[in-house]
């Protein structure tokens, strides 16, 4: 059987990124909403953007091979199929059962439309079908998916260093903005890589 887990226990490593947003100071003080709150919350979607980069990265930098599920480190079997529907058909059927039962298909809404349009050929009636009937498990939409994965995600983990989440501002006098940075160590680590499979 091909199973290989990462050890009993997990071992986070610490890797530090930071999102940044400028705003101009005549915006900060002719505002009369909660600029600042909105920024933070943009912030926070920038932190989650920037797990999606982590995670679907083609080509990781060197210390973050571990982190993206394209990456050769992981190890995850390719499934091929004449076409992506096929192939993510056969990506599912290949896990093994246990991994089967619980799992979702991460996919680009681009890919899921071409599914979509392939198989509808002009009736209208599968636009409005649920992804899960079409595919048979649960699709979540992301761009960052070049390639669909199909697997339990319950084995991808991604650990934050517990309140090392900062945000700082600081000003330059020079041209009146204002940077907010939000300051995060994280680390994302795949359990087991044979619960999950590329579709290509």
């Amino acid at each position: 059987k091909e199973l290989e887990a990462k050890g009993d226990t997990v071992v986070f490593g610490r890797n530090k990124f930071k999102v940044f947003a400028g705003v101009s100071e005549t915006v900060l003080l002719g505002s009369d909403t909660d600029i600042v709150g909105h920024v933070e919350r943009a912030l926070q979607s920038g932190v989650a953007a920037k797990e999606r980069k982590f995670a679907f990265a083609e080509s990781p930098k060197s210390g973050e091979e571990h982190m993206s599920f394209y990456s050769s480190e992981n190890e995850i079997v390719e499934v091929e199929g004449k076409d992506t529907f096929k192939a993510i058909k056969k990506a599912i059927a290949a896990l093994h059962e246990d991994y089967r039962e619980n799992a979702t298909i991460v996919m680009s809404y681009g890919d899921y439309m071409e599914i979509i349009e392939k198989l509808a050929n002009g009736n209208a009636t599968l636009y409005g079908a649920q992804p899960e009937q079409v595919l048979g498990k649960p699709a979540v939409f992301t761009d960052a998916a070049v390639k669909p994965i199909g697997g339990d995600f319950s084995y991808s983990q991604y650990n934050y260093d517990i309140a090392t989440t900062q945000f700082e501002r600081d000003k330059d006098v020079k041209t009146g903005i204002e940077q907010f940075v939000v300051t995060a160590w994280f680390d994302h680590q795949i359990k087991l890589s044979s619960a999950f499979r590329i579709a290509k």
